[in-house]
């Protein structure tokens, strides 16, 4: 029975999601360079992935024979993200490669803002029901970036990515079968609000929360790119830099387990600015501290906020401020713009930032957090109804 019900299917549709980020992001370039390709064609692979997780989320949201249609959109979008994976069986062409993972990247990235959009549906926006049910992507995370690691060393990178990945994509569309049905009553349906996705876009509280988004992510984007060249540079093992990795992802699991109430006891710009502030914080120490592994590990630790805690006010903020079609439309553009754009952007700056100012990097990483912090503080809340 527990298996079976709603918040069970959410976390396992979370569970089978995060599953394949934790061998994809951080595995794929390892997977492309043991191909043997030239590291310009690598490249430009990754910027075609990067391009498809912009326009695939708000495309997929907006096409009118899927309107109005969570479950479809996910048990779709998860059958196209498996049929161009498995076109990597055929890459002796690399036109396949970057066609296989174009499209891959366009309709995986399209499913989780649907997934989203059903959690918040279905929990009514409880955002400690919420915290619980999207904990289980974290754990998946953690759990497959291990195991992908030891079957690098069993069985090797290119049978790893292909097949654990296309095992892992079957899991998530059979779960995507599974997912709980919503009743909402024509008294319900009538009752909700008709204002236009675009004007619903235009309103000041929702361009400041998509900016502070937009600048997180941009922030992030040295951490993800560089942390671990960075951590090897300072003399780190591999190991090592895994298990700081960790650290940070567990913290950001407890602090899902207490995040509904954090949620309830303060408003969410509050909220927001604050993990933004210790965003900023975090890049700041990492540029002067890593070296000093006490101190590593509670600078790991903010990752709880940085990450954690933004994740769910973000999604309290987009059940309060979007509903019905438009709560669908909004999650695909707000994983579009911050995600997509401000990872797109910061990635590209942190390349040259990293060539050029190698010491400065995190410096200009948090300069941008703590702007988003001040953005998040002038905006009025119109969340805390």
């Amino acid at each position: 029975m527990l298996f079976n019900s709603a918040k069970a299917r959410l976390s396992q549709i979370y569970f089978s999601y995060f599953t394949i980020i934790g061998v994809v992001s951080h595995y794929l370039g390892f997977y492309l360079d043991s191909l043997q390709l030239p590291a310009t064609t690598i490249g430009s692979i990754l910027a075609v992935m990067t391009i498809g997780r912009i326009i695939g989320p708000s495309t997929w949201a907006h096409l009118p024979w899927l309107k109005q249609n969570t479950h479809l959109r996910i048990q779709l979008g998860s059958l196209l993200a498996l049929l161009f994976f498995c076109l990597l069986l055929f890459k002796q062409n690399t036109l396949f490669i970057y066609f296989a993972l174009g499209g891959f990247a366009f309709f995986w990235s399209a499913v989780l803002p649907q997934i989203e959009t059903l959690t918040q549906a279905k929990l009514k926006g409880n955002a400690s029901a919420y915290s619980m049910v999207r904990l289980w992507g974290s754990i998946s995370f953690i759990l497959f970036v291990i195991i992908a690691g030891w079957s690098f060393e069993q069985y090797g990178v290119t049978y790893t990515i292909e097949y654990l990945t296309i095992a892992l994509l079957i899991i998530l569309l059979l779960n995507s079968l599974r997912l709980p049905q919503l009743k909402v009553s024509k008294k319900q349906r009538d009752t909700q609000p008709v204002k236009p996705f675009k004007q619903l876009l235009k309103q000041k509280h929702i361009i400041a929360f998509l900016v502070c988004s937009t600048l997180l992510q941009f922030s992030f984007a040295p951490y993800y790119g560089f942390f671990s060249i960075y951590m090897n540079d300072l003399g780190y093992s591999g190991y090592q830099t895994g298990m700081f990795i960790s650290v940070g992802v567990l913290a950001e699991i407890i602090v899902f387990i207490y995040a509904g109430k954090i949620v309830k006891q303060f408003s969410l710009h509050h909220l927001i600015a604050f993990c933004l502030a210790l965003t900023a914080l975090r890049w700041l120490t990492l540029n002067l501290f890593a070296e000093q592994v006490l101190l590593l590990i509670l600078i790991q630790i903010i990752h709880a906020f940085s990450y954690g805690l933004f994740h769910v006010c973000a999604q309290k903020f987009m059940h309060n401020e979007f509903s019905g079609e438009a709560l669908a439309k909004g999650q695909a553009f707000y994983l579009s713009v911050s995600y997509g754009v401000g990872g797109a952007l910061g990635a590209w700056c942190a390349g040259w930032g990293w060539h050029l100012i190698y010491d400065a990097t995190y410096y200009f990483a948090a300069a941008f957090a703590l702007i988003g912090a001040m953005v998040a503080l002038m905006a009025k809340d119109a969340t805390t109804r």
